[in-house]
């Protein structure tokens, strides 16, 4: 129940909550249309991460999601992507860390201690 304090002896009514008399349709259909998903793509291979290319493309997040869950042909595409584009950033921290950045050194050094205990825990098959 609701309350609402608009007359003007300054009482409160109990009043049913206001409901829009004309309800619009709802402007975020589920799932991306093919354009939209070649768009992605675009914006993915770019540089930009799933959320700014969903705001860039005016999508929300629900859709993407709804995308995905549907097509898995998108969602292997999407994971190509990003899959170059973290062999990218490990091509240009090991290109860094032999020119000398040991930041670059100490991080690859890292991942790839933890890439031999992920290895050692794995059971042979």
């Amino acid at each position: 129940m609701r309350f609402r304090f608009d007359s003007d002896d300054k009482t409160w009514h109990a009043n049913p909550p206001l409901l829009d008399p004309n309800p619009k349709p709802n402007p975020d259909p589920e799932g991306l249309d093919p354009q939209q998903r070649i768009e992605f793509l675009r914006l993915l291979h770019d540089g930009l991460g799933r959320v700014s290319a969903c705001a860039r493309l005016g999508i929300s997040i629900r859709s993407l999601q709804a995308t995905l869950a549907e097509c898995p042909s998108f969602r292997r595409a999407i994971d190509q992507i990003e899959l170059i584009r973290a062999e990218r950033l490990y091509s240009a921290l090991f290109i860094a860390a032999l020119n000398g950045d040991t930041r670059a050194a100490l991080f690859l050094l890292a991942r790839h201690d933890r890439e031999i205990e992920r290895r050692a825990r794995r059971p042979e098959k």
